[in-house]
């Protein structure tokens, strides 16, 4: 826990050295002008995150039986990336475009508990199916009864 605040206090000096180099680099209106643009880009994305959740429901709903972690925390990761986007800075888009990349997670089964039957693989999932044969000590080893 110590570690958090420590990276909290150099969090702000790494974005300003990144964006001197960068302006050092490219030059100083070219980083202001991304700056801006990269603002404004978050301010749209926290804008028209409410229709991205509402289509991401509605996705969520037609399929059905298989959901993946990465589909349930879209709107999540979107808000995110858009208040990223509105920090200045170079590392916070970087963080951003990362929590924007589509990487899919692992499948989550929702059972279905209601009238209608439960398809799939996760209806049945605590069952074992198997063949087995009794064995008595008393019958010599090639011989099994049935």
């Amino acid at each position: 826990m110590r570690v958090l605040p420590l990276l909290l206090l150099i969090y702000p000096f790494a974005e300003i050295a990144a964006l001197v180099a960068l302006a050092d680099r490219i030059g100083g209106l070219a980083v202001f002008l991304l700056v801006v643009l990269s603002s404004m880009l978050g301010l749209w994305m926290l804008r028209n995150q409410k229709l991205g959740a509402l289509l991401t429901l509605g996705s969520v709903m037609r399929q059905g039986d298989k959901v993946s972690l990465y589909s349930l925390l879209w709107p999540l990761r979107y808000a995110l990336a858009g208040l990223l986007f509105l920090l200045p800075g170079l590392l916070s888009d970087l963080a951003a475009i990362l929590l924007l990349l589509p990487l899919k997670g692992p499948d989550i089964s929702m059972r279905t508990t209601g009238a209608g039957p439960a398809a799939g693989p996760a209806a049945s999932s605590d069952v074992i199916e198997g063949e087995f044969s009794r064995v008595d000590e008393t019958t010599p080893p090639g011989r099994r009864l049935q």
